[in-house]
Order: C-alpha cells, then sequence, then structure tokens
C-alpha cells in the first residue's frame, strides 16, 4: 500500500494535470470550425430564408383599422388674471393653490379720487361798482378719498403663480395670478399623413393609461393645429430645438426627427380630455388607440405585398412571358393586422407576389415611416 501511494497516485495527477493543460490548448489554439472552412459566426446570425417568388391570392375577408398613437398627459393650459384698474392693492382673499368658484373674490383695489375743481372766483365790487380785492382763499387740508373695487374670478380654477402682495400698487392689466383648470388632456403628436386619414371624421379614441385596468373612452376628442410661426411642432418639442439644435463636435445644424420634411411631425396633434376621475400626472406616458373602421367581405392581401402610402400604392404581379415581377397600381383602403385593403386594381382570386421585390426583411413591411397603419 505504501508503494501505491508513493507511485501510483502521483502518476494519476500527473495524467489529468496533462489532459486539462491539452484541452486548454486546443481551446486556445485551436477554435472550432478552424481548418475545416466554416465560419466560426455562420450558425450565430440568424438569417431570414423565403421564397422571393412566391404568390398569393387577392382574398375577401373582414378588416378593421386602429390607429395606434404614443401620448403625454398635459394640464390643461391656465388663463392669466389681469387688473382691470390701476391703483393700491388694499386686501387678497387667495394663495397659491387655493381652488375658487367662479365670482369668488380675488382681491381689492383702491383707487384715489380726484376733487372736483373748484368754482371760478366772481370779482367782488362795492356799493359803487368799483372792484374791492377779495381775501385769498383759505387752503384746507383734505384727506384723500378713495374707491374700491373687488377683483371676481371669471371661473372656477385653481391659483398659481400669484404675482402680486398687499400694499402693492399696480397698473392696469397687469397679470395677478393664472387661475389653472385643474384639468388635464392626452396629448399625441400627427405625422402628417395620420393628419390626412384623420380628417373630415369623427375621432372615436380610447386611450390606456397605467393607473386604470380598462382602456378609458376619450373626451370631446380633436386635432388641433399649431401655428407655424411660434415654432410649435404640434406640442410634441417646438421648432426652435429643431430650427437651431448644432452638432457640439462639428457645429453643423442637426436634423431634428420630425421636425419637418416628408413624413415627419406635423403641426397637428390629437388632443382629448383625461375624465375627472382618472389618476394621471403630467408626463405620463399613455397608448392611444383611434378607430379607424372596419369593413367585411372586401378584398384583401398581406401587408408584405404592398407598398405606397395613404390610398395610392402598388403590387407585383409576374409576368407570363419573362416570369419577372412586374409593378401594378392599386388603391388601398384600411390596413389592419398583417392584411391591407384593395379598393381598386385588384379583383378576388388574382394572384400577386406574397412580398415585395427587393426587400431583405419582409416581415418588416414596405410601409414607409410615419405611415398610420
Amino acid at each position: 500500500m505504501e508503494s501505491v501511494r508513493r507511485y501510483v497516485f502521483p502518476l494519476v495527477w500527473m495524467v489529468i494535470f496533462a489532459i486539462i493543460a491539452l484541452a486548454l490548448a486546443k481551446l486556445a489554439f485551436f477554435p472550432a470550425g478552424a481548418g475545416t472552412g466554416e465560419d466560426p459566426g455562420a450558425d450565430v446570425i440568424p438569417g431570414v430564408s423565403y421564397d422571393e417568388y412566391a404568390v398569393v391570392p387577392a382574398q375577401l375577408g373582414d378588416i378593421s383599422s386602429v390607429l395606434e398613437l404614443s401620448a403625454t398627459v398635459e394640464a390643461d393650459a391656465s388663463e392669466p388674471v389681469t387688473a382691470d384698474r390701476a391703483g393700491e392693492i388694499t386686501a387678497i382673499w387667495v394663495k397659491d393653490g387655493d381652488r375658487i368658484e367662479k365670482g369668488a373674490r380675488i382681491l381689492e383695489v383702491r383707487v384715489e379720487q380726484q376733487p372736483e375743481p373748484a368754482a371760478p372766483a366772481v370779482p367782488a365790487v362795492d356799493e359803487n361798482g368799483q372792484p374791492v380785492e377779495a381775501p385769498a382763499p383759505q387752503e384746507r387740508d383734505e384727506e384723500p378719498t378713495y374707491r374700491y373695487y373687488t377683483l371676481e374670478a371669471e371661473h372656477t380654477g385653481y391659483v398659481r403663480n400669484l404675482a402680486v402682495e398687499k400694499w402693492d400698487d399696480i397698473a392696469e392689466d397687469a397679470q395677478i395670478l393664472d387661475l389653472s383648470p385643474g384639468t388635464y388632456s392626452v396629448v399625441a403628436p400627427l405625422t402628417p399623413e395620420q393628419q390626412l386619414d384623420l380628417m373630415d371624421a369623427p375621432v372615436a379614441a380610447t386611450m390606456t393609461l397605467p393607473t386604470s385596468p380598462d382602456p378609458i373612452t376619450c373626451e370631446d376628442s380633436a386635432i388641433e393645429e399649431s401655428d407655424p410661426s411660434e415654432g410649435g411642432s404640434g406640442g410634441s418639442g417646438g421648432g426652435e430645438v429643431g430650427g437651431g439644435a448644432v452638432d457640439p463636435m462639428t457645429g453643423e445644424p442637426l436634423e431634428i426627427p420630425g421636425s419637418g420634411g416628408g413624413s415627419g411631425t406635423s403641426q397637428a396633434e390629437l388632443r382629448c380630455a383625461v375624465p375627472a376621475d382618472a389618476k394621471v400626472v403630467p408626463g405620463l406616458a399613455v397608448d392611444v388607440h383611434v378607430d379607424l373602421g372596419s369593413a367585411t367581405g372586401v378584398v384583401t392581401v398581406p401587408t408584405t405585398a404592398v407598398e405606397g402610402e395613404l390610398a395610392d400604392g402598388a403590387v407585383y404581379v409576374l409576368d407570363e412571358a419573362t416570369g419577372e415581377p412586374v409593378r401594378q397600381e392599386v388603391t388601398l383602403g384600411l390596413r389592419g393586422d398583417g392584411i391591407v385593403e384593395i379598393t381598386g386594381g385588384l379583383s378576388e382570386g388574382d394572384e400577386i407576389l406574397e412580398f415585395v421585390p427587393g426587400v431583405d426583411n419582409p416581415e418588416d413591411g414596405m410601409f414607409m415611416e410615419g405611415e398610420v397603419w
């Protein structure tokens, strides 16, 4: 037993260490696939394999179209409250954060009244008609008189940015405070294509709030356009940034996505009121879904087969003589989940290419950036 421990065990350990060393050397100097002509990363990057000339028939089907928008909760604009006359403030009945009702007293102003001018003096004469020197008038030290005016709230709301204090002198039309309605709206910027698709139709939209388990119907949905001269961009960032931003490294102007040109952000936004009982805060991200309509029994084709925007589009058919793809103009309707309605240019049963030629990944579709489907 003593000889086994002295000679056999050390040999076993040496063999084990030799095997480990050989394995490490193989991993370091002979990676998998080396010397075989194989690309070690060939199996790492997945590819897309599809039949470029696969055809599908146009089919009758049902379709519903929903526009999905990313929106943000914004506080509704405050209304400035201004002084209706100049004077000195003698009382203030509100403070920042107060909720006041329509007709509530805000502050009191006193206006000094100017004394009425004295009647012109009648020259004094004696009994013979000769002028008599009249005594000098006695100066009277009169106290100033004031008239008091009360400024009342024209609307119900919350007091914000109170800018005056008691005994301040204020000028007419000077701003006193901001009166916030205390309500919120969901605002979603629109691309020009989205705005065009929502024109001339009532907007039926729902919002999904993180604080509500169920979708909430948007109240008073409307599309609003900002004045381009103000530099706005549909309330989604403002034109001042897009027009004046520069690259800090090169000094060249930066092109901000959605700041104009093509399918960027337009000067329009979808705005809808948040119900009073909903729990929201300004800046909260919200998903808005706009129902664009539905249709049954209409001609439909896969989204991957169509290119174009709005109502103008195209599909591709195989030329019987050459076997090459040929572009065919079509009229597009509603866009649904993976399918597009064809309102003109195709009939049921017409065969078209399932994938638009030249697309690397047909799963990405061919609709241009900024479209509404």
